[in-house]
């Protein structure tokens, strides 16, 4: 079957025209799936203190969450310790306005200790420094 030239013209435009707009359709659909939020880098500061809690010494491992040296309020803080090449956790607590969680710990032996935050979809998380509390 002969086509006039005109159809064929036609034809061959509407083709571009399709081809055109489901190549741009198909590039903004991959480049949304592909780009990632970007999360801001958290940091976690940990000291410890020695205390006195019903006549008892104790040790108080805390420990300060921040974004850009502004304190996080309201994030959870776990605390983990080390016993050989794993971490167990052994309680969470929320940061107060300040950005801090504090833990009282009574080991019977020696222990290492860490503070970690999980984060969150926009947060990094991170951990503290091993804090060593000797018995």
């Amino acid at each position: 079957m002969r086509a006039s030239l005109m159809t064929r013209a036609g034809s061959v435009a509407a083709a571009a025209v399709i081809a055109t707009t489901g190549a741009m359709a198909t590039a903004g659909a991959a480049s949304a799936s592909t780009h990632a939020a970007r999360r801001l880098p958290t940091h976690l500061a940990a000291l410890k203190a020695r205390a006195v809690a019903h006549h008892k010494h104790v040790f108080v491992v805390a420990g300060r969450l921040s974004v850009f040296r502004f304190p996080l309020r309201d994030r959870l803080v776990s605390l983990d310790r080390i016993t050989g090449k794993s971490l167990v956790r052994i309680g969470h607590e929320r940061t107060n306005g300040a950005g801090v969680a504090a833990f009282v710990v009574d080991p019977k032996v020696t222990a290492r200790f860490v503070l970690v935050f999980d984060g969150t979809r926009h947060l990094h998380s991170s951990h503290s420094r091993v804090v060593l509390v000797r018995s």
